[in-house]
């Protein structure tokens, strides 16, 4: 390998670990808030997976004042499409546990926007694994710098 080309790789390998080393460092909470999703895409997903194992996610419901107003209106308009708006008076301020779950694992609770979010969350943690794979298999470039200079 020429020296031009080690010295580029060497370059772009610096780049990639300043990116890793930096980023949550310096975008805290934009890190915390990213990690409040995964955590609740994680927890759910969990929940989503053994739903027969929890008597409550199988027969639960929960009231519909404790979610986004636009859950409601999706809800009653999907009621009202299937001709089941009078059928359960006694259903109609609430849904099954696990709608909510599925729901909240999708994104699709947060509507459009919320399943994109939760898309490109997918893609970021794709690209942190990939990224950081490589870097760990990378030989490391050795240097008489400090770490701080890296």
């Amino acid at each position: 390998m020429s020296d031009s080309a080690k010295s580029s790789r060497r370059k772009t390998i610096i780049f990639w670990r300043k990116i890793h080393l930096y980023g949550f460092g310096h975008y805290k909470w934009l890190a915390l808030l990213i990690s409040s999703f995964l955590i609740v895409c994680s927890l759910t997903g969990i929940l989503y997976n053994h739903h027969r194992d929890f008597e409550i996610l199988e027969k639960g419901r929960i009231s519909t004042d404790y979610l986004p107003d636009s859950y409601q209106e999706r809800l009653d308009r999907t009621r009202k499409a299937q001709g089941l708006e009078n059928l359960f008076p006694d259903e109609e301020d609430s849904v099954p546990v696990m709608w909510l779950i599925q729901d909240l694992h999708t994104g699709q609770i947060f509507g459009f926007w919320g399943r994109i979010f939760y898309d490109l969350l997918g893609v970021i943690m794709v690209f942190l694994a990939i990224s950081g794979c490589y870097l760990h298999l990378v030989k490391k470039p050795r240097s008489n710098h400090s770490r701080k200079d890296i």
